[in-house]
């Protein structure tokens, strides 16, 4: 079941703050006070996005981060993915072992859901997000 962390939280309010700021770079310290985040728990979710190649960063004291693509083309399911958030809606959609699956009269319509939840993620990228 899907219950959104703290750590996606904090990943979409830091990549939404610097996507307004895009293609400048912003530093760490100015993102955690201007959005009232947890500095050092930004810095590690920083160093995931980086991994993810969705921000170019410089480490230390005055470390910066600015986003590598432009806003339009990050999405709410490139992030989850980014921070290593849990998207399925439920274990059947996670392709757990389940020996009723096949039998089972929910799981097209939990597979299909699925799909329609990643489909609309995807949908949904920074610069719309920003706009509103």
């Amino acid at each position: 079941m899907i219950k959104l962390s703290k750590t996606w939280d904090i990943a979409l309010k830091a990549l939404c703050y610097i996507a307004q700021k895009h293609p400048e770079r912003v530093q760490i310290k100015e993102i955690a006070s201007d959005q009232d985040l947890s500095e050092s728990h930004l810095r590690q979710i920083i160093v995931d996005l980086s991994h993810a190649a969705m921000v170019e960063t410089k480490q230390g004291r005055n470390g910066w981060v600015r986003l590598l693509q432009n806003p339009n083309q990050v999405s709410i399911y490139d992030i989850f993915w980014a921070v290593g958030e849990e998207m399925w809606i439920t274990d059947c959609t996670k392709d757990i072992y389940c020996d009723k699956k096949d039998s089972c009269i929910t799981t097209n319509v939990l597979w299909n859901l699925q799909k329609w939840f990643n489909s609309l993620l995807k949908l949904h990228t920074l610069d719309k997000i920003i706009q509103k």
